[in-house]
């Protein structure tokens, strides 16, 4: 069994429940933008993440459920950085759309 692909993909998709929860938090407080703030959450969440997902993937491989593939491990590592607008438009969205 190999559960690498759901541990890579699993971590993106909670950054991406985090910034929506920023944006949520935001429009809740009453922000009138949060352009730029959420830019920087996001790359903050997508370089956090980076390192969780570095170590879930160690975790998944010393557990036995993910594979051992060498230097192929560090595809599974980088989607939360790579992730880092989606980040940052979820936050956006969500925060417009409660406005």
């Amino acid at each position: 069994m190999d559960l690498s692909s759901t541990v890579a993909w699993s971590v993106p998709v909670a950054g991406c429940l985090l910034a929506a929860l920023y944006g949520h938090g935001r429009a809740e407080a009453g922000a009138q933008s949060i352009w730029g703030s959420a830019l920087w959450v996001a790359i903050v969440t997508g370089v956090l993440l980076t390192f969780v997902q570095v170590v879930l993937h160690g975790a998944c491989i010393g557990a036995r459920w993910c594979a051992d593939q060498g230097d192929v491990n560090m595809s599974y590592w980088f989607q939360s950085f790579m992730a880092i607008p989606l980040y940052w438009l979820a936050a956006c969205s969500v925060w417009k759309m409660k406005q």
